[in-house]
């Protein structure tokens, strides 16, 4: 399992600049790469929506728009933010937006993990037996209602009797 972190470290740093951010500095910033991360998805996913697979300059301009998010940071601080959107938008144009999200949520924590087909499906099962639940729930209410008010009607029987 070490083994495969150190491989995954070694590839995400050939992916940013490797002499001059480490592994360690991007987690440090982890926070502020995740404040402004659902900016940059949407910024992405509307693009994408209209044009499709987003080319460098679009993903330029969604880097740009998500780090005015950012605030004033220290050069260092900047370095390592741009070496991380660097990274996401290098997945991103060589294996795709799924794989660049999967590799945010590892690594930062941003996002949702992307479900698999057998994870979807037992989603689809859970939310059927929800669904039957509900109804059924629905229905054992609606007679405990039905009794309520045949209650109330008779008690407001008895005291029009009461009162004649």
């Amino acid at each position: 399992m070490e083994k495969q972190e150190q491989t995954s470290d070694k590839e995400v740093t050939n992916l940013i600049n490797p002499s001059s951010i480490s592994i360690q500095q991007m987690q440090t910033e982890a926070q502020a790469f995740q404040s402004v991360y659902p900016d940059f998805i949407s910024e992405i996913e509307r693009v994408e929506s209209t044009r499709g697979k987003l080319n460098d300059f679009q993903l330029m301009m969604a880097v740009s728009y998500a780090k005015n998010g950012l605030g004033v940071l220290s050069y260092e601080r900047r370095q390592i933010i741009n070496a991380i959107f660097a990274a996401f938008t290098n997945i991103y144009r060589n294996e795709g937006r799924i794989a660049a999200n999967q590799w945010a949520y590892e690594n930062f924590g941003c996002g949702v993990m992307p479900l698999s087909s057998e994870d979807t499906r037992d989603v689809h099962t859970r939310l059927e037996e929800l669904s039957t639940m509900i109804r059924d729930k629905e229905t054992e209410l609606l007679k405990l209602y039905r009794e309520y008010y045949v209650l109330q009607t008779y008690l407001g029987e008895e005291r029009e009797e009461a009162q004649v």
